[in-house]
């Protein structure tokens, strides 16, 4: 359960362990992400920005291994909690969340975290519905967030939980790539930003470039492209929400326990 289309970005990895293993996977968004890539799309000829990202979601999610996404069609705002007419209707979010969980029967569920993972305030109330729902359909499964911290990694530490399961996802670096590169019209924020814009940052690539060929070196290198954005963030971090209630151990634990790519605290 994403807020945007591209928040799957984040979870990319994790969603390919689970279609691995034959897990129907299912991607929701609350909104169609319209405010966001406006300046950057090629606009197609009866296509707005909504129609666009929905477009490309659905092509990321192909990449990935789910199911074609659902949209709950809420509008795309900076604070979809503020009293006002584009506000979220969180009761027909929840409702439909809940008959979702009913009719699904998922066996865990991913989403943003309790604080929006870094504070992103559309994230943070996703969560909120998600958790309600949780509770009203009475789900038994595992409830995780994603966007958690994992120790010593580039831009983990704008997190805001610890994660106690940690995803490495590079045997699934090409279709992490390839879910990236359907976001077209994201392409700015996730890479342009990390181009260096100060001499001490033109140095600091400099030194990369030179000792590409160490750990070091590499993570000095800008991102420019999906490939080095995906070697930046190898690993995945999950903090776990809500354990199942009859106190059977959680998905990864029973699912994982003995795959290497999958590390969880005990």
């Amino acid at each position: 359960m994403i807020a945007h289309p591209d928040d799957e970005v984040f979870v990319s990895g994790t969603i390919c362990l689970c279609a691995e293993i034959g897990l129907p996977v299912d991607i929701l968004s609350v909104t169609a992400g319209e405010s966001g890539g406006a300046g950057a799309v090629e606009q197609v000829p009866g296509q707005g920005v909504a129609d666009i990202r929905r477009a490309e979601l659905a092509q990321s999610a192909a990449a990935l291994g789910a199911g074609e996404p659902v949209f709950l069609g809420q509008a795309d705002v900076a604070d979809p909690a503020a009293a006002g007419p584009e506000a979220w209707n969180t009761t027909t979010i929840i409702g439909e969340l809940t008959r979702l969980i009913r009719c699904r029967r998922p066996v865990v569920i991913l989403t943003h975290g309790p604080l929006g993972g870094y504070g992103h305030a559309a994230h943070s109330l996703t969560y909120r519905c998600v958790a309600e729902a949780v509770a009203q359909s009475a789900f038994q499964g595992a409830l995780f967030s994603f966007c958690a911290r994992v120790r010593g990694a580039f831009f983990s530490w704008h997190f805001d939980q610890d994660s106690c399961v940690r995803i490495d996802a590079r045997a699934f670096q090409a279709r992490r790539v390839a879910s990236l590169s359907c976001h077209r019209s994201q392409r700015d924020y996730f890479l342009q930003p990390y181009f260096p814009r100060t001499g001490r940052k033109r140095l600091s690539a400099l030194f990369g470039y030179a000792l590409a060929f160490t750990a070091a070196g590499r993570k000095r290198v800008p991102i420019a492209t999906p490939e080095r954005f995906f070697d930046r963030f190898p690993t995945e971090g999950l903090a776990l929400q809500q354990t199942p209630a009859d106190g059977r151990p959680h998905f990864f634990l029973e699912c994982f326990a003995d795959d290497h790519r999958v590390q969880i605290d005990r």
